[in-house]
């Protein structure tokens, strides 16, 4: 993976894209996805990056799922087979309201607990005692939503809940954007772990080359791009530099009031936002200094022809989902 050029990696993708979109036309047929993943596979491998930096990197691509699950698994679109149903439920307004009441001062009264001052700096150390007061806050507010929602209701007013219903289409589109998120985020974290932001943008920039016939600033869009990936790592050690900067002279952005909070926020971005833009201007003036125009043929040091093996990765990768879409 790391001998192929940035090109061949992008085409891939682009590829995979393209497959993806049209295997989605065509409900429950695996076979795509299979050869999709196998690809994955292969892929890091091949790439020999360590296994467990990039099962880090997939943990964002878990909650996307999981939100996908619950948005999409129990839409029931026209006529689609029914797989499930739960519900529904009904009761009356008397019932649930009091339950609901119940609930919501149990979580009131835990939330309130947590901010004693035994027990506040624990919750501050521990992620997921923050995680559950979050939840609590969040059932609080759900609470006092649905009281507000139903004002003026008599005790006897039924209320019904549900059917929740898994359709077959819900359940393939809930397979299908997991299968999609795994392939494309796959590929795009080797294509980052494997490829100088140098040689991503010389890539792009010969792929987008055609653009230029039609008078358009594809030098000027990779350089964009290439400063924007520069200084990705230059503002986070800026943050990180400023942050312990303020923790030296006292001050304490995670803990207080949300007042002294916003108040530390403040005083930390403030000082970002100025380094950002001397590092913007210092930039501008090396450009310049530098006798950086847009015109012209730029020179290539990363991106050289194509050899044998990105022909031989693209043949693979186009014939095995071609032949993989009518099987």
């Amino acid at each position: 993976m790391h001998r192929l050029q940035a090109r061949t990696k992008l085409v891939v993708i682009a590829w995979l894209v393209i497959t993806l979109l049209i295997a989605n036309h065509r409900q429950w047929h695996f076979v795509p996805y299979i050869v999709a993943l196998v690809l994955v596979v292969s892929s890091v491998l091949l790439s020999r990056v360590s296994l467990r930096d990039f099962g880090k990197r997939l943990w964002f691509l878990i909650l996307i799922v999981f939100s996908s699950l619950l948005l999409s698994i129990f839409g029931s679109t026209g006529d689609s087979p029914v797989i499930w149903q739960l519900g529904p439920w009904a009761s009356s307004y008397a019932i649930l309201s009091h339950n609901l009441f119940i609930t919501g001062s149990i979580c009131l009264f835990l939330y309130a607990t947590s901010w004693l001052p035994p027990l506040r700096s624990w919750c501050q150390q521990k992620f997921w005692l923050r995680l559950m007061r979050n939840l609590l806050l969040l059932l609080i507010v759900a609470s006092l939503f649905f009281f507000w929602l139903t004002t003026g209701f008599s005790s006897t007013h039924q209320l019904k809940l549900g059917p929740l219903v898994v359709t077959q289409q819900g359940a393939w589109l809930v397979i299908i954007i997991f299968m999609v998120f795994l392939v494309l985020y796959s590929f795009s974290t080797i294509l980052t772990m494997t490829t100088s932001p140098i040689a991503l943008i010389e890539g792009l920039t010969l792929l987008l080359s055609p653009l230029r016939y039609l008078k358009l600033p594809i030098d000027d869009f990779a350089l964009m791009i290439l400063l924007a990936l520069r200084f990705i790592p230059t503002l986070l050690d800026e943050a990180d530099q400023l942050m312990k900067a303020q923790a030296a002279r006292g001050a304490d952005m995670m803990h207080g009031t949300l007042r002294e909070r916003f108040q530390s926020l403040t005083i930390f971005f403030v000082p970002l936002v100025q380094g950002t833009l001397r590092r913007a201007s210092e930039l501008a003036t090396a450009l310049e200094a530098r006798g950086y125009h847009d015109e012209g043929q730029r020179t290539r040091l990363y991106e050289k022809n194509l050899s044998r093996i990105d022909y031989y990765v693209l043949c693979i990768v186009i014939c095995s989902t071609s032949m993989a879409l009518f099987v």
